[in-house]
């Protein structure tokens, strides 16, 4: 089975009351089959199991007036949280939520890098908590919707911080710990699992260290498949590159698989990789009946962060049962090892001058179709998030601060829906580099090392070497041949290109050669007769291009338009007159509005409008119920 936790607390008394609460939210969880409930003076839990089967474990037992819940992406990971006193030093080998409630009070915890989410909310004598968001209202917290969440949704694909949509729930930080006592206040803290650490190493010690802990890692997550299918999902780039080559290096050959067709250049480098390293692989064909295929399930496994639009492994997930059980991604590890253009900033200010600039054509794309009622307008409510998401971190300390702040209060959000989508599918998620242990790791190198991805491609050059000749899909150059492979924002990208140039001729060249293909692509776009060569183009860069899909492929359009005619009437922010104005140009094949933005507005307006039904849907049964 897969899994969700419901859960409500408050003073002794009142427990028909809640315990009804936790039974009516348990039948309203999508895919719900059946559930468990144990009730405590204190507390009503749900263990809910759903269909399909297979995305989790958990567990739920009762001794006298204590209750255990807990639900975990793996086995292992079930066994180790429930054993262990700081579950917080977990990580996503053990992602889980674990719940412990006692004739006194209730803690619920998740795993240091919060790999499997956790909603909660105050009432007025306790707390609701889920591991699905929508279900809280179902359980009675007020469908209130945050507004500053929601722009900053259609803006940056999911709100900064713990925000969630919903205006009295907050997201369960990494590592967070939430403590309820009768009668006092909850108390919340967080104690994420990656952190700046003081401990540092040479290159090449790091590289050493590297070379002894990565077949470790990779062998634990062999040996937690079992008779499991494990399938590696491969790319084009370095890190599912780093999986497999490390794989192979233990003698385990898992099969592959691959998003696209032999024009795509992702494709043909995934190819090329499976091949050299002997590895059996799928091509997975991106076909009409698969684009934007499913959006209303979607929608109810993404819990208010990403979209239909670019959770695309959503849309082949029956495929993925067909062949896999478990899929092995290397998510997370670009910003690990130093992907991010903030990188080498020091000034929050200055930070937060290049996250406006960078998330300038998503707000411009959102602006038209949200109502901002005089106030301060999108650009100025986002830009308040992004302040505050800053705030309390000094970039000043280290060079390489944005790392740990983007696990903090970003990245993970990408990371923990595909965790969901996944699992609610049925499917089991392994992320090696968000492991425990590899997360120590990471904490350790230095800003230098970090700095332009220069130690990961030495690791690529000298420990994963087997594929090190192979180009990378983003720009053609094998990691062989490189000592750069993220820009900075310790200096300009103009700089770093001439110094790139000066040091390899051909990737500078190659770099620079995509860079005009870039430009002149979106130029041929506004000449009408060669707008057909930009898309074939766009085409081959990308096995998802999402605008290139709007105008050449009327599936993908029509469900497009479905999305966003599904979230009219939503209120809040949205502006329905232009949503509506909107579905009818999709419809038509064309857009003033990118693909990817029209996909969030629409998985917003559904997301308040389910709430607002389960809002209703509860105030009936309170009814009902007396």
């Amino acid at each position: 089975m897969s899994h969700e936790l419901l859960l409500v607390a408050g003073a002794p008394g009142l427990h028909a009351d809640r315990l009804d609460r936790v039974a009516h939210a348990a039948r309203r969880v999508p895919g719900a089959v059946r559930h468990e409930l144990v009730e405590t003076p204190l507390a009503a839990v749900a263990l809910v199991h759903t269909e399909p089967a297979g995305g989790s474990s958990a567990v739920l037992e009762r001794d006298g007036e204590r209750v255990l819940a807990a639900l975990a992406v793996t086995e292992d990971g079930l066994r180790a949280a429930v054993d262990t006193d700081r579950p917080h030093e977990l990580g996503a080998e053990a992602g889980h939520v674990l719940a412990r409630i006692g004739p006194d009070g209730l803690t619920v915890a998740t795993d240091g890098l919060a790999f499997v989410p956790a909603y909660w909310g105050r009432t007025d004598d306790g707390l609701v908590l889920s591991t699905h968001l929508a279900s809280l209202v179902s359980l009675g917290l007020p469908a209130d919707i945050d507004e500053q969440a929601v722009a900053e949704y259609l803006v940056h694909m999911h709100p900064w911080g713990h925000r969630t949509l919903l205006e009295r729930a907050r997201l369960l930080a990494p590592g967070g710990l939430v403590r309820w006592r009768a009668g006092e206040p909850v108390r919340v803290e967080a104690r994420p699992l990656y952190a700046p650490s003081a401990e540092a190493m040479t290159d090449a010690e790091a590289v050493a260290e590297f070379a002894a802990l990565w077949p470790e890692l990779l062998d634990r997550v062999r040996g937690r498949g079992g008779a499991s299918r494990t399938v590696l999902a491969l790319s084009g780039g370095l890190d599912s590159r780093a999986i497999a080559v490390g794989a192979a290096g233990i003698g385990w050959r898992p099969a592959a698989y691959t998003y696209g067709s032999s024009r795509n250049e992702e494709t043909r480098t995934a190819t090329r990789v499976a091949e050299r390293l002997r590895l059996p692989h799928t091509v997975v064909p991106v076909t009409d009946d698969r684009l934007l295929r499913g959006a209303p399930r979607i929608l109810d496994a993404l819990d208010g962060a990403h979209s239909p639009g670019e959770m695309y492994e959503s849309w082949f997930d029956d495929t993925l049962r067909s062949f896999a059980d478990v899929v092995v991604n290397g998510m997370i590890a670009g910003p690990m090892w130093g992907d991010d253009k903030t990188m080498g900033m020091s000034d929050p200010d200055t930070v937060a001058r290049q996250l406006r600039d960078r998330f300038a054509g998503a707000l411009r794309a959102a602006t038209p179709y949200v109502r901002t009622g005089g106030g301060p307008g999108l650009a100025g409510i986002v830009s308040t998030g992004i302040d505050a998401a800053l705030r309390g971190w000094d970039f000043g300390e280290r060079a390489d601060m944005v790392m740990f702040w983007k696990q903090a209060n970003k990245m993970l959000r990408w990371g923990s829906m595909l965790t969901n989508s996944l699992r609610r599918a049925g499917i089991r998620l392994e992320a090696p580099f968000l492991d425990r242990r590899f997360a120590a790791y990471s904490a350790r190198l230095t800003p230098a090392q970090r700095l332009n991805g220069t130690l990961y491609l030495r690791v690529h050059r000298e420990v994963l070497s087997a594929a090190a000749d192979i180009e990378r899909s983003d720009d053609g150059n094998p990691p062989r041949a490189l000592d750069h492979v993220y820009w900075s924002g310790d200096r300009s990208i103009a700089a770093q290109m001439v110094a790139l140039t000066a040091r390899h001729p051909v990737a500078g060249v190659r770099r620079g050669g995509r860079r005009v293909l870039d430009v002149g692509a979106a130029r041929l776009r506004g000449y009408p007769p060669l707008d057909r060569a930009a898309d074939r183009l766009d085409g081959r860069r990308a096995v998802f291009p999402a605008d290139v899909f709007l105008r050449r492929r009327p599936a993908y359009a029509g469900r497009l338009a479905d999305l966003l005619e599904s979230g009219l009437g939503s209120g809040s922010l949205l502006d329905d007159d232009a949503i509506a104005a909107a579905a009818a140009a999709v419809r038509a094949g064309s857009s003033p509005t990118p693909a990817l933005a029209l996909a969030r507005i629409g998985a917003a307006g559904a997301w308040l409008n389910d709430y607002r039904r389960r809002a209703g849907e509860w105030r009936a049964h309170a009814r009902a119920a007396g």
